[in-house]
């Protein structure tokens, strides 16, 4: 393979282009889902090729092929040329391309058991003993369950003398635990915490010992009082912050959505290059870091798609606005002389895009309390578990979300839990609500594993972690019709 990433390059280099790349993904997923007692889904698809970038003054170019052979490789390497050159002809605007120094890396994520080893049997009888286990209890009509394997091998050669060989292994599971009665039906999930690891995050999961809670909790959101309309103080867990933060952090801050270039998928982005350094995006103790070197991240690797080697910075400093996502000709546009690493393409047939990393929430400063003790300190809210719906506008500003679990605070005590609970708010008067945020004891990452963005469309996964926090006077709740 690496001859034949060695014969591309050359190719790129005969073609006179100032920038080429070239990158042969061997890609591998595993889906099983169950529903009661059967399977639903069992699901292995494999894709293997390789994608070719040019750049000449002007123009970019890309070309794929399944064919991994010196003939294909010849003729998809020239096709790229030829779609740079034919681009060049109607560019209007400058190109400015962040110097990288070579690197040469071997890599791959550290785990223990592969989850592709495990015999399908095996993760088949326990995804039904665990909706065996499920629908055992009084109230639950339907159980489901599932688990997602991914392996994505790519391997990396640029015109500048950058080679990589980077294996990225994914695992993520969970089970849904649905009641019905008289009142409807209301559903309770119980999420593995989505890293990129082996099989043995699931193993070391207590997926069985947390079905009388999750099932328990399904019943009684049924029966429960529906939110209603108020302003109130929010407890978020990190299982509900991964969204929030997802939708109104990270996606705002993507550089070809400041620019305006990247409409799709919920628009552009209010924080513009003004507000840069200026912008009070959240309180005096709220930092947002991005970070794709993270132990177990979704979106970490050593080198992304255009062989930057990736770091960890500040999207928010103290509330204030300080960084955006920027890839290798992004980075010009903040005064910036390097790429934050934030390419990525999610197949060999894929171009590669600017993607979010991980974004996470800093816990709190020392002396900051503990979960248990920021509900004794909230005399009327709502703590929220869990990712439920959500809406957002196409600037990023005006959002809504709903958790999976919603419980009433009163006087310092978790009191019914909430039906069909929402919030509302405006970014970022939201995040400048934020008064209080947990200490690193209880900071935990969570995630989400199908993040769509461009045409076509490529999906992204990336975690997102937090400590509880808490927020004041939020409006929850909505008119019934």
């Amino acid at each position: 393979m690496k001859d034949l990433l060695n014969l591309a390059v050359d190719i790129l280099k005969t073609g006179k282009v100032g920038y080429g790349d070239a990158r042969i993904g061997f890609y591998r997923w595993q889906n099983l889902y169950a529903r009661n007692f059967i399977m639903t889904n069992i699901a292995n698809d494999r894709s293997d090729g390789i994608g070719i970038r040019a750049h000449v003054p002007g123009g970019w170019g890309f070309a794929s092929s399944s064919e991994l052979t010196r003939e294909s490789v010849e003729r998809t390497a020239l096709r790229a040329i030829e779609i740079a050159q034919a681009s060049a002809l109607t560019a209007t605007n400058g190109f400015s391309f962040a110097s990288e120094k070579p690197r040469t890396l071997v890599w791959e994520t550290a785990y223990r058991i592969d989850p592709f080893k495990v015999p399908i049997p095996e993760k088949v009888e326990f995804l039904l003993a665990i909706n065996r286990k499920i629908l055992e209890h009084s109230g639950i009509k339907q159980a489901v369950s599932s688990m997602d394997f991914g392996r994505e091998h790519k391997l990396f050669m640029n015109t500048e003398g950058t080679y990589s060989d980077q294996l990225i292994l994914r695992v993520s599971a969970q089970y849904t635990a649905t009641a019905v009665g008289p009142e409807g039906f209301e559903s309770r999930t119980f999420p593995l915490i989505p890293l990129n690891t082996g099989y043995e995050h699931i193993v070391n999961t207590p997926f069985l010992e947390t079905i009388p809670d999750i099932a328990g909790q399904a019943v009684r959101k049924l029966k429960a009082p529906f939110c209603r309309q108020e302003e109130t103080d929010l407890i978020l867990l990190p299982s509900h912050t991964a969204l929030t933060i997802h939708e109104t952090i990270g996606h705002a801050t993507e550089l070809d959505r400041v620019m305006g270039w990247e409409a799709d998928m919920a628009g552009t982005s209010f924080a513009t290059l003004d507000k840069l350094g200026r912008l009070k995006y959240g309180s005096e103790i709220f930092n947002v870091v991005a970070d794709r070197t993270m132990e177990n991240g979704r979106a970490s690797v050593p080198l992304d798609d255009e062989g930057v080697q990736t770091g960890r910075w500040h999207i928010i400093k103290n509330g204030i606005l300080k960084g955006y996502a920027t890839t290798r000709s992004t980075a010009h546009f903040i005064g910036e002389t390097r790429s934050r690493g934030c390419s990525f393409a999610d197949s060999w047939n894929s171009n590669p895009i600017l993607r979010m990393p991980n974004v996470s929430i800093e816990s709190g400063p020392p002396g900051s309390p503990s979960l248990d003790e920021l509900i004794a300190d909230t005399s009327n809210g709502v703590l929220v578990d869990g990712m439920g719906s959500f809406s957002i506008d196409h600037q990023r500003i005006n959002f809504q979300f709903g958790g999976d679990c919603a419980w009433r605070i009163n006087k310092g005590r978790l009191e019914n839990i909430i039906r069909r609970f929402t919030y509302q708010s405006h970014n970022p008067v939201f995040w400048n609500s934020v008064d209080c945020i947990c200490n690193q004891n209880e900071w935990k990452p969570y995630g989400v594993i199908n993040c769509g963005k461009g045409q076509p469309m490529q999906r992204a996964q990336l975690t997102h972690g937090s400590a509880p926090l808490r927020l004041r006077n939020i409006t929850v709740g909505k008119a019934r019709i």
